[in-house]
């Protein structure tokens, strides 16, 4: 980004590194040894009690200042709660699969679009009335869902179709929310309307 004449110059290092020129000693030659600390002692010597008055170690401790411990805290295990309520709505779920008559207001996903599908031709309160019994869905409850949810539905006009330069055929629709008839002439249960 911008000229190099706006870049600092690169500058090379005058002097070797201290490094520079350092070899291996010869077989004959020893390498000089530095004096070997103990990493760890089972009793206090002089080196393990100067590491532990490091200055700024203790600077840092100081600006942390004493712990203050809540009492009235509770234990909280987010883990074994989460796995607490995995093992139980799998038990609930394994009784209802094992009850002859599934839940009422609980449907699987595959009833659920068949149900929404099927509200969209209700023309009367009555109509909408007796597909959620169908489906043992509360009318109440199926409103409420429907403000949030629908199953898709194409728009008739706006389908294209057309050859791509592969040969492949692609459609394009636009989709669209549709609300049953019936609700063209009242408010939606919940809306406030």
């Amino acid at each position: 980004m911008g000229s190099a004449a706006s870049k600092p110059a690169r500058k090379l290092a005058r002097a070797p590194p201290a490094w520079a020129g350092a070899r291996t000693p010869n077989v004959g030659e020893q390498a000089p040894t530095r004096p070997t600390m103990p990493h760890a002692s089972e009793t206090k010597n002089d080196a393990i009690e100067r590491d532990s008055k490091d200055p700024d170690f203790l600077a840092n401790l100081s600006k942390l200042g004493q712990v203050k411990v809540d009492h009235h805290m509770q234990t909280i295990r987010p883990a074994a709660n989460q796995a607490q309520r995995l093992f139980q709505t799998r038990l609930q779920s394994e009784e209802q699969a094992r009850s002859a008559r599934p839940p009422r207001n609980l449907l699987v996903a595959p009833s659920l679009l068949e149900l929404l599908d099927e509200r969209k031709f209700a023309k009367t309160p009555q109509e909408l009335a007796e597909i959620a019994e169908k489906y043992d869905m509360d009318v109440e409850k199926l409103e409420r869902l429907a403000r949030y949810v629908n199953s898709v539905s194409v728009q008739e006009d706006s389908v294209r179709r057309w050859v791509d330069e592969e040969g492949v055929e692609r459609v394009m629709m636009l989709a669209t929310w549709v609300n049953p008839r019936v609700q063209e002439n009242r408010p939606l249960v919940g809306s406030g309307h």
